[in-house]
């Protein structure tokens, strides 16, 4: 029987549900292609792309996939994403990449990237950083990450990725789901990983909250993280940014891609959060507006 890897890379059989998906994505990415619809790609945008892994056999993968993008997008840096996105500087089409949960393997992306030119913002969690014990690493990761135990970054390989020209972002202290804890832990979490960060590497500008979904996280939780200091504030909630925000304490929009996918999977999703970017699809759901600075 046929197996499959989902995004976190667990191995399983490929049932009718996984078929359906692809032969669904498959038709939908051939549609978009006939359609016109992937001309769309070729908007001025600036667009998120995230993975959490790259396994041995996703690194194929994952260079045809920065190859497929350079040719028709300018490849940029998180910092210069977010500051095209805050000026409203959007002349052409751009892609940012980054990576979250502070896998090992995100040493290896960071070489890869190298290759290219190009640099990426790696999410970690400083208090995780270097754990090596098993049995707490399968803890963490199966019931944190939802994945089989993994090794982690250790600080030398954090330190090499800032050596290599790469960013390092915070993905909270300890990767705590922020709707589901008070609003002392949150601060706990989201600037108490702001100074330890900016205490072991000199800076950090950039947050992602783990889960990355609007249900994972909440106003207060937005709030603080601009109240600790960084300067942006990512989602894994797709589209891309096509005019300046309202606020400076924006949400950063990420298409999620995996290496693994057919190239023409991942097309359709970026050439859908392309076609429609509406203002609304650049922030924060619109009853939060007014509960945040």
């Amino acid at each position: 029987m046929e197996k499959y890897k989902n995004k976190y890379g667990i191995e399983g059989n490929i049932n009718t549900r996984t078929r359906v998906r692809e032969m669904a994505l498959h038709g939908l990415s051939a549609f978009y292609r006939l359609s016109g619809r992937m001309n769309e790609l070729s908007r001025n945008r600036v667009q998120g792309v995230y993975l959490h892994h790259l396994f041995p056999e996703e690194e194929n993968g994952f260079r045809n996939l920065i190859r497929s993008l350079s040719r028709d997008h300018r490849l940029i840096s998180y910092s210069e994403a977010i500051s095209r996105i805050k000026s409203g500087q959007i002349d052409r089409p751009y892609i940012f990449f980054s990576f979250d949960d502070g896998l090992r393997q995100c040493a290896r992306i960071g070489q890869i990237l190298s290759e290219f030119g190009i640099s990426g913002c790696f999410f970690i969690c400083p208090s995780l950083v270097g754990e090596t014990d098993h049995v707490k690493l399968k803890d963490i990761c199966e019931n944190r990450f939802g994945m089989p135990a993994m090794d982690l970054l250790d600080w030398d390989e954090v330190e090499q990725l800032v050596k290599d020209g790469h960013e390092i972002g915070s993905h909270t202290l300890n990767h705590r789901v922020l709707s589901q804890i008070s609003e002392s832990q949150i601060q706990d979490e989201v600037a108490g990983s702001y100074e330890l960060l900016t205490r072991r590497l000199g800076q950090v500008k950039h947050f992602a909250w783990p889960e990355g979904r609007f249900f994972h996280v909440n106003p207060v939780a937005a709030r603080i993280v601009y109240a600790a200091g960084y300067e942006s504030c990512a989602s894994a909630e797709r589209g891309c940014h096509v005019e300046p925000p309202t606020s400076p304490a924006f949400c950063v929009r990420r298409d999620y891609i995996s290496a693994q996918w057919p190239l023409n999977h991942a097309f359709y999703f970026l050439a859908k959060n392309s076609l429609t970017p509406l203002p609304e699809s650049n922030g924060w759901p619109e009853d939060w507006i007014k509960q945040l600075p």
